[in-house]
């Protein structure tokens, strides 16, 4: 089907605007600071498999460039305008090829990502967690000491991260042998944006941003809090992208196919 301008203005508009307000809500750790999770990252990775490249990669570009600058950290918009353009474009590509056939090698990438993700909420989003939303923008890490921001204290055990996953694998495993290996496939494009985003926050942090910014952070220690949020945000897109394909299957009628011709990009 070919890009039809119409379609892809009004959904770029609904992602341009949701990322800004979801990018305002937030998961963090405190006093430590590797458990940063944005809350807009979520439906970037669900945008860039379910729609396609071009979505993916403007939803990563434009959207998490906005948010950066909105948020208040203008000096990370470049980045984001960069990684997330190509991590969103090469999983909106990666989704729309032919799928594995091989089920063993759809249910090892889900599992690495299950087990990812196991890993990062037992290790970084375990304990205290504070769930927060910032009330005035552009203050960046000022936010805290103008009365910015909003956060509310909760209680995640180990055990609660060991369960989700759990069920998450089994669901996937399920889906994956009783009706199609796409199931397991998507996990492939999400890892491989994952590593994207990981690599070229690295990257751009140790290289770039102390050169275009005369700004220097600890790059090594990020890559925890990058690839933390990654596999956290590419995890909770999975079973998304299992709801609204068993709801397209499901309702596949001439009624309904409007609406999907309207949301597929590609």
């Amino acid at each position: 089907m070919k890009l039809n301008l119409k379609n892809l203005s009004a959904a770029l508009a609904f992602i341009l605007i949701m990322s800004g307000l979801l990018s305002r809500v937030f998961i963090f750790t405190w006093p430590s600071p590797l458990g940063l999770f944005n809350f807009a990252e979520p439906l970037f990775f669900l945008s860039a498999i379910l729609l396609g490249p071009m979505a993916g990669a403007l939803t990563g570009g434009i959207g998490m460039a906005l948010s950066n600058i909105m948020l208040g950290y203008p000096h990370y918009a470049v980045a984001a305008l960069a990684v997330y353009s190509l991590s969103g474009f090469l999983m909106g590509k990666i989704s729309q090829h032919k799928r594995c056939s091989r089920l063993i090698l759809c249910a090892i990438s889900t599992m690495v990502l299950i087990l990812l993700f196991i890993m990062v909420g037992v290790t970084i989003y375990s304990g205290e967690i504070y769930i927060g939303y910032t009330k005035t923008p552009f203050l960046g890490e000022e936010v805290m000491k103008h009365g910015g921001l909003n956060a509310y204290s909760l209680q995640f055990p180990e055990t609660f991260w060991m369960t989700v996953g759990l069920i998450l694998g089994a669901s996937a495993l399920i889906l994956g042998h009783k009706r199609s290996p796409e199931y397991l496939w998507v996990s492939c494009p999400l890892l491989i944006g994952c590593l994207i985003i990981t690599l070229g926050y690295f990257l751009y942090e140790t290289y770039l941003m102390p050169t275009l910014f005369k700004i220097k952070v600890n790059s090594t220690t990020n890559v925890i809090v990058n690839s933390g949020h990654s596999i956290l945000s590419a995890t909770i897109a999975s079973p998304l992208y299992w709801t609204f394909k068993r709801f397209q299957r499901k309702t596949k009628n001439a009624e309904l196919q409007p609406f999907y011709r309207k949301i597929s990009l590609y």
